[in-house]
């Protein structure tokens, strides 16, 4: 309702996306007309990628060494939040329930006890992307000019990020004190964002606001996404019951093989595919990859994108392609995992793998860069669900309806479920 999108269909043209360099089409120019965070955080929000490096690289190097905390957390935020008694069926909302657990073990990665479960550091950082989706939509209603105006009245954001840096600041602050006492490679520094932070930064990025945001940038885009996928993830598990015992058993031969560690969970090659399967048919929306063209773009049919276009592909209708995914409609909760059995390359069906007919985490290199991450996330909650929980959907009417608007998707976020101590 605010734009033209360019929507470019087909494996040869999304390749093109996927090969052109960031100084003809961009992904952070889009994402600044469409978030407008340059207005409602900070303009350097877009040119200032070190929260994205940290991501990348010391968030995924360290996920092995992290893995048994946040599946601590995981099982601590469970028993907190699903307070089930013996057999009996206890109903929760799914969605707040499940942005409650993930934002603990989330956190746990990231900042580690005690502030991960602080009540009013995990309020704000649920709130926080819901004040800049919020700001998104009200600046995008006015014109180019007015854009500046609006956002600055619309503080949300401005005091969440006040709000941020009060509980980050004299965590960085004595941080940034000790580094300079002991260097870098000083006994028991926190291995933890603030530290891969500082590793990145330097001069007027180590400001406390500045360090803040990125943080809770961090954490915008992996509670938000992790909590939406993992809810229609529920949703599913709650109404196909058939596919319960197979995934229960392949987590509890390979736990008992080889216990809890980043190599079994990588084996659990049922749950993967459960849960890529669920995410293929409700993704984020119809679209995806979305772009800014700098300059005049032309396709390899031809086609020429005039700069200063927005183009994007359309997720949902390769997502269920009937000339890549047989039936594509059906909910096959072990397709992928069948796909792996069938051909050689093993990893190509994997949930993080990228390729031309699954866009669930983006493609090339502007790919998520924390899907690693939130993959092992995904697959460790879902096992502790199976292992302690039995489920289903307390309306008894099957599995809730997507949330549409616009072309964004969402799970129900009024739906129920039930929980009960696994029988």
């Amino acid at each position: 309702m605010t734009k033209w999108m360019i929507v470019v269909s087909g494996p040869a043209l999304v390749e093109d996306i996927r090969c052109a360099s960031a100084d003809v089409i961009s992904m952070q120019q889009a994402i600044r007309e469409t978030l407008h965070t340059d207005l409602t955080v900070d303009r350097d929000i877009h040119d200032d990628l070190s929260h994205v490096d940290v991501v990348k690289h010391p968030l995924t190097r360290n996920i092995a060494a992290k893995l048994a905390d946040v599946q601590d957390e995981i099982a601590a935020a469970f028993a907190n939040h699903i307070p089930v008694q013996d057999t009996e069926w206890t109903k929760l909302n799914a969605f707040s329930t499940i942005q409650d657990i993930i934002c603990r073990a989330s956190n746990r990665m990231l900042v580690g006890l005690p502030l991960c479960r602080d009540p009013d550091y995990l309020s704000l950082n649920k709130h926080f992307a819901f004040n800049i989706s919020k700001a998104s939509r009200i600046i995008n209603m006015f014109p180019f000019f007015l854009r500046s105006t609006v956002a600055r009245l619309l503080p949300s954001v401005r005091r969440d990020i006040k709000r941020g840096t009060k509980h980050l600041g004299p965590l960085i602050q004595q941080r940034i004190q000790q580094d300079a006492e002991n260097g870098k490679d000083w006994s028991h520094r926190p291995n933890d964002v603030i530290s891969w932070l500082l590793d990145v930064t330097e001069g007027q990025q180590r400001s406390l606001r500045n360090l803040a945001i990125r943080v809770l940038f961090i954490n915008f885009a992996s509670i938000d996404s992790t909590t939406t996928n993992f809810t229609f993830v529920l949703y599913e598990l709650a109404t196909r019951p058939e596919y319960v015992q197979p995934m229960r058993e392949e987590v509890e031969a390979i736990v008992r093989e080889e216990g809890w560690s980043k190599e079994s969970i990588s084996k659990l090659h049922k749950l993967d595919s459960f849960i890529k399967e669920a995410m293929r048919l409700s993704p984020f929306g119809s679209f995806g990859m979305m772009r800014k063209a700098l300059k005049d773009f032309k396709l390899s049919d031809g086609t020429v994108v005039p700069a200063g276009s927005l183009l994007t592909i359309p997720l949902l209708a390769m997502h269920t392609d009937a000339n890549t995914y047989p039936d594509p409609d059906t909910f096959d909760g072990f397709r992928f995992d069948k796909l792996r059995e069938q051909e050689a390359d093993n990893a190509k069906h994997q949930l993080v793998s990228l390729d031309s007919s699954y866009f669930a985490f983006g493609h090339g290199r502007h790919a998520c860069p924390g899907r690693f991450f939130v993959a092992y996330e995904l697959k460790m909650m879902l096992a502790h669900v199976l292992l302690n929980y039995d489920v289903k959907m307390a309306n008894g009417n099957g599995r809730p309806a997507n949330w549409w608007f616009g072309y964004n998707c969402l799970p129900d976020l009024s739906a129920e479920v039930l929980f009960r101590k696994r029988v």
